[in-house]
């Protein structure tokens, strides 16, 4: 069907899950003829997916018919250059998953969803449906869009999804007090709240302790804290006899858990700076205090930690994270295929040191039976949906623990810089303070190591700042992001010049 309508422009299919999307995409190629005529823009994408992945690729074939897939499968960069084709209207159909709907807003004929419900069975809600329904019949595009959704063997509840993503949007806390209800536990709700479906009513219960100023006020307060909440003061507005007993079954909850996490108020504190719930914090304290030896702010240095010596700590901290609840279920994806905690140290060095996707990809994901296309897509799916995520954040978090052996009032200013450059190293994938302010900037991580080192020559160590980064940037001509490149890159510096510009929205006029 997405074939047929792209005739009337741009079409986007909706897959439930990476490789759905790829086989999708790869008998659209083998039915769609070639383009009469591919765009320069197509061409530059096809350059930039040589030198960062590879020629064989197939992404890069698909292109020359006017097939492109969008995923978590593949890098931040790529993802933008193809909403960048989709915009200029170089794409026929558009294979993708639901991320195509973050944040994006790009005009298209029409979608066509393969289910109405996620991979693990939840189906999507009703903001998450209107939002890939409303990509189609943009201005520019036809007048009217066309939404499509697969039948499946059950008609009925397509229908009655249908049905109920045109009502209001429920409230997560009714619905889950809803489940609570329904399991016969709402007596039992304040050890219900240890579940994990519950940690960010408990990091929002923590906030609130943490900006009030005595136990006894929040205590007092608790009914007027949670009509802050949508779903509790849509129960204390009903007129039924069941919506009382959820709210005052939270209500005896929150005062309950309240009082338990007053016991350790450092804890609270922790959990407002580091996004952790207090059980979180716990956990990562005596975590930290438990490793085999005193931590030092040296073990803290980039050097030291994505260093080849044999001596980092990093894998005792991966450790550490992957006990965390908030992190840990990230991380874990990351090793389904076997991978320990060593190994994401291993991957996340790599990363940080410059391997490229292609060569991480090679190393740590590609299976007996994997061509290099689906090895690259559980690479970048592993690293910009998991590591680049839980990793920044929990190494943020662990050196803020008073176990972490950091003081950072007490640190020289610049060991404290390069301490706090840490989560932006992993989340970027480089090694330096300038290389980091140029991937800020939107510069290709291939070549963001050698520019930075030409950055630091021209404006000297005082002087570096995410504005500077972009002054020096706009003034780089050809010849310099040429020299920056790697070898044998199929990109020109002309290229790369053009692809920054794009990706950091500063086009030529």
């Amino acid at each position: 069907m997405a074939k047929v309508f792209s005739e009337r422009g741009t079409s986007i299919a909706i897959a439930t899950n990476t490789n759905h999307v790829w086989s999708m995409a790869k008998k659209l190629a083998k039915d769609m003829p070639p383009a009469k005529k591919v765009s320069e823009r197509v061409r530059l994408v096809q350059r930039f997916l040589k030198t960062e992945v590879g020629d064989d690729f197939e992404l890069i074939g698909m292109l020359d018919r006017g097939i492109a897939v969008h995923h978590s499968g593949l890098s931040d960069e790529i993802r933008s250059l193809i909403e960048w084709l989709a915009e200029e209207q170089d794409l026929k159909v558009l294979c993708a998953t639901t991320t195509i709907a973050q944040g994006i807003n790009f005009p298209v004929s029409s979608v066509f969803l393969a289910s109405h419900k996620y991979p693990y069975g939840i189906p999507m809600s009703p903001r998450e449906f209107w939002n890939l329904a409303g990509r189609a019949g943009r201005i520019g595009q036809d007048s009217v869009g066309v939404i499509g959704l697969a039948r499946s063997q059950n008609e009925a509840e397509v229908k009655q999804f249908v049905k109920q993503a045109t009502g209001d949007l429920v409230s997560r806390l009714v619905g889950m007090l809803e489940d609570v209800a329904d399991a016969g536990q709402l007596t039992q709700l304040q050890q219900v709240f240890s579940a994990d479906e519950w940690r960010d009513f408990r990091c929002y219960i923590a906030h609130l302790m943490r900006e009030s100023s005595t136990l006894d006020t929040v205590l007092a307060e608790a009914d007027d804290i949670l009509r802050n909440t949508y779903g509790y003061s849509e129960l204390r507005a009903s007129q039924t006899s069941a919506d009382a007993v959820k709210a005052d079954a939270l209500l005896t909850a929150t005062r309950g858990y309240v009082k338990e996490i007053a016991k350790h108020p450092e804890n609270v504190a922790l959990a407002d700076s580091t996004g952790f719930a207090p059980e979180g914090v716990r956990t990562a304290l005596l975590e930290l205090r438990n490793l085999e030896h005193n931590l030092t702010p040296a073990d803290w240095e980039p050097s030291s930690l994505f260093g080849s010596g044999g001596e980092s700590t990093l894998p005792d901290l991966i450790g550490v994270m992957l006990r965390v609840t908030e992190l840990r279920s990230s991380l874990e994806e990351i090793g389904q295929s076997g991978v320990d905690h060593q190994q994401i140290a291993n991957i996340t060095t790599d990363w940080v040191n410059g391997k490229s996707l292609r060569e991480i990809a090679e190393t740590y994901f590609r299976g007996e039976k994997d061509d290099a296309t689906t090895a690259v897509s559980k690479a970048c799916k592993a690293i910009y949906r998991n590591l680049c995520n839980s990793g920044p954040w929990g190494m943020s978090a662990l050196s803020k623990m008073p176990t972490s052996g950091l003081d950072f009032d007490a640190l020289p200013e610049d060991v404290a810089r390069r301490i706090n450059s840490l989560p932006a190293m992993i989340y970027h994938g480089v090694n330096t303070e300038a290389a980091v302010l140029l991937r800020m900037n939107a510069v290709p991580r291939s070549v963001a190591e050698a520019l930075g080192k030409h950055y630091e020559s021209e404006v000297g160590d005082q002087q570096r700042s995410v504005k500077s980064a972009r002054d020096f940037l706009k003034s780089l001509n050809d010849t310099a992001w040429g020299a920056a490149a790697p070898k044998k890159a199929a990109m020109s510096g002309g290229d790369y010049r053009e692809i920054w510009q794009q990706l950091s929205g500063e086009v030529d006029s």
